[in-house]
Formats: structure tokens, sequence, C-alpha cells
């Protein structure tokens, strides 16, 4: 009987996501196909086979009872089946004709300013600021934690958290200027190079790539390094470069190379790499979903609902209890005490749903997946209307990892996240100095 509803829950995913997306082909990839297929790997799949059996996983192994799987499985199939319904119907209220839209956007030319040394002085300004962000973070933290695991010379995750949780530098320097910057612009560089064909924004874009490399990578954090390739690649499908599969098949070796050099690098590497449950498949099949399980655990029967506490302070008038308390933490600290003490562990996130449940238990679980479509649709359906521009395609392509990043991180997010509103008003400036070059 469990084997018929998964495979029900499976097949009625993805024809979803399929309307909803207008084409599950990677040639084709857009914004609500790229949140399918990081749904499928990271949440659904492993989901299902823990709901069929598979239990093996070390965080699984926390889960005492039947009834707490039943439940997840329930709760992620009403939100995975929710979610895109949800899509569709708002692509049928927004853009009934997506799918010919789209096909029309990809093969339509990218407008772009005849004169671009004013864009490109503005870029290399911000190139500099960032460059002494990057001095900044090196400088405050006292080393570089990648190169120090490369060494041998500490505890992994103690250096990710020296560089992350245990920052004491500003946190907006590092986390907008330094980290978030350099790909944001070098997406921008990449959309002009490709555009125009111009040596100078080679030149642009070949020193904003190894910057972004550097500061996806230094805090060994490994799912920013593979959004950031898969930036590179939505640009070349947006702009209809694309021509076949070799492409993207650089960009899948590319990502299980990455993988499988942090884990054997890094990582502790004396688990088999072939495992399902310990290797790096384990990690991407069965670590981000298992958290989900536990949020069900945990809450209410250990820790009280949030009641909100999840959101930032701002939002206090609606949710009293709002102090920017994410279940992730709450979590952790119920799964690794010890790691919260010694100030080597840090979050665990799931799907949005999970955080939707640990705030405000069943009634977050229906509402979420329903938000999220109405938010998520808007952008994916409008901005493909937008004139088509660097501008106008840097934005999509840096809402689709948002997007991806909140699906896969929290709920709360949805409401307020300032990267979003950065990122709107640095291309509406970049727009502004492209127009008057």
């Amino acid at each position: 009987m469990k084997l018929v509803i998964a495979v029900i829950v499976l097949s009625l995913t993805t024809f979803l996501f399929k309307k909803a997306a207008g084409t599950l082909d990677f040639m084709k990839l857009n914004m609500i196909s790229a949140i399918y297929y990081y749904i499928l790997g990271f949440n659904l799949i492993g989901g299902t086979l823990i709901y069929l059996g598979m239990r093996e996983h070390y965080m699984i192994r926390n889960i005492r009872k039947e009834s707490i799987i039943n439940a997840t499985y329930y709760i992620l199939a009403y939100t995975i089946i929710m979610f895109p319904a949800v899509l569709l119907f708002m692509k049928n209220l927004i853009s009934k004709s997506f799918v010919k839209r789209m096909e029309q956007y990809r093969e339509r030319r990218v407008s772009y300013d005849k004169n671009s040394v004013g864009t490109q002085l503005a870029v290399s300004l911000l190139i500099l600021l960032c460059l002494c962000a990057i001095i900044y973070v090196t400088a405050t933290i006292g080393y570089i934690p990648v190169i120090e695991a490369f060494k041998g010379n500490a505890d992994v995750n103690v250096l990710a958290q020296a560089s992350n949780r245990n920052f004491h530098g500003n946190v907006y320097i590092k986390n907008i200027i330094m980290i978030w910057m350099p790909p944001y612009l070098s997406y921008y560089a990449y959309i002009k190079m490709r555009s125009t064909g111009l040596k100078s924004w080679k030149r642009i874009f070949a020193v904003l790539f190894a910057m972004s490399v550097f500061v996806v990578t230094y805090d060994l954090s490994k799912a920013p390094i593979i959004n950031y390739f898969l930036g590179l690649y939505l640009i070349d499908v947006m702009i209809g470069k694309i021509k076949n599969r070799k492409r993207f098949l650089i960009f899948v070796l590319l990502g299980a190379a990455i993988i499988l050099m942090y884990y054997v690098i890094m990582l502790d590497a004396k688990h088999s790499i072939l495992s399902i449950y310990t290797g790096p498949a384990g990690r991407i099949i069965f670590s981000q979903i298992a958290t989900l399980f536990l949020h069900v655990q945990i809450f209410p029967a250990y820790h009280p609902y949030l009641c909100g506490a999840s959101f930032v302070r701002w939002f206090q008038f609606v949710f009293p209890a709002a102090s920017g308390m994410r279940s992730g933490r709450v979590v952790m600290a119920a799964f690794n005490p010890e790691g919260i003490e010694e100030n080597t562990a840090g979050v665990m996130n799931t799907i949005f749903v999970g955080e939707a449940y640990a705030n405000f238990g069943m009634a977050g679980v229906i509402v979420a997946p329903i938000i999220f479509g109405v938010v998520i649709g808007i952008a994916a359906y409008m901005l493909p209307k937008l004139k088509k521009t660097p501008v106008t395609v840097l934005l999509y392509v840096e809402m689709t990892l948002m997007f991806i990043t909140i699906v896969e991180g929290g709920f709360v997010d949805i409401f307020y996240n300032a990267i979003f509103i950065i990122a709107i008003g640095l291309a509406l400036l970049l727009e502004l100095v492209a127009e008057s070059s």
C-alpha cells in the first residue's frame, strides 16, 4: 500500500510541476523546473525511501515512532502536491501562453547598451568594494577556513562555525558585500560577455569568476558552489546559448567533481564514498529531508511550537514572539547539544514546510505551500514578460537561485529577505548607469 501511495505522489508531483513549468527539459530549464529538481533530489526521493523502510541514515535512527515517519511523509506529500498546484493556478491566471512565451524569450536577443564604458566602470568600482570586504573578513577571522581545512590544521566544523555563526565582525559586510555581491556581479558580467562578445567584459567576468568561486567556498560550504554554476547554466539557457546537451553534461560533471572533492578532502572520508547512507549520495538524498522528520518529532512533543518566533523582530506587531529563532537551530540543539555547546554545530535546515510546522503546527503546513506558490508564481510568470535586457535576465536568474534557497531553507524568508531588496536596487542602479552611458 505504501508503495502505491509513493508512486501516486511522485507521479502527481511530477505531472503538476511539468504543467506549471511548461517543460522539465534540462535544456529549457526555468525557475519552476529548477525548483522541481531540487525538491526531487533533496526531498522527495529521500523522503519516499524513508517512508518505504530505508532508515539506516544516522539522523533517521533518532525517529522512535512509525507514526512520526508516516505523518512526516504525508506532510511532505501534501506540500509537494499543493505547491505546484498553486503554481499552475497562477500560471493560468497570469500567463496562459507561458510555454510559447518562454520559447520566444529564449530566442530573443538581449537588448543592451552599445557604449558600456559606464557600466564597466560601475562594476569595476563594486569589484573594489568586494575586494575590500574579502580583506576585512579574512583579517577578522585571521585565516581562510578552506585553506586551513586543506592543511588539516583544525576540525572542519570548528573552521566553518568560526567563519559563520561565530564570526565577530560586521555580518552585513560579510554576508552581503563579500559573499553575495561577487556572484551577483559575475552573473551580470557573464550576461554582458555572452551578449556582446567584448573582450573587456571577458576580463571583468574572469576577475569576478575567481572572486565568486572563492567567496562561495571559503567557509567550506558545499551547496553555494553548485548553485553558482547553476546560475551560469541558467543564464545560457535564458539567452539562448544552449544548443545541445554537451554543455549541460559539463555542468553535471563539474558539480559531481566538486561534491566528491569536498567529501574526500574536507569531510570525514573514512566511510565508503559509494554508501547510500554515509557517502555523498546520502548527504544529498537523506540529510536535508531527514531534518523534516526530526522537526515533526520534536515539535510539539519535546519543544512547544514557536508561534512566529522564527520571524525577525520587525514582525513583533504580528507575532509577539518574533525573535529570529530559526527552527533549524532548535532542532540542532535537540539533536546535537554537544555541538551547540562547543560551537561546532550550526542549523539543521529542511524544506520550507518544516519551519512552517515548527511555528504554527498543521495550520502552517496547510498554508505554507499556498503562500510559496503565489509568491513564486508571480515572479516566475511575470518576469519573462519584461523587456529582455542584461538586468532583467540577471533578476530572473537571481530570483530563481534565491527561491531555491528559500524553498530548501526556511518558511519565514519568503516574507522578508534583505538580499531580495538589495538585488532589485542594484539591478535598477546598473540599468540606470547603462541608460545614461
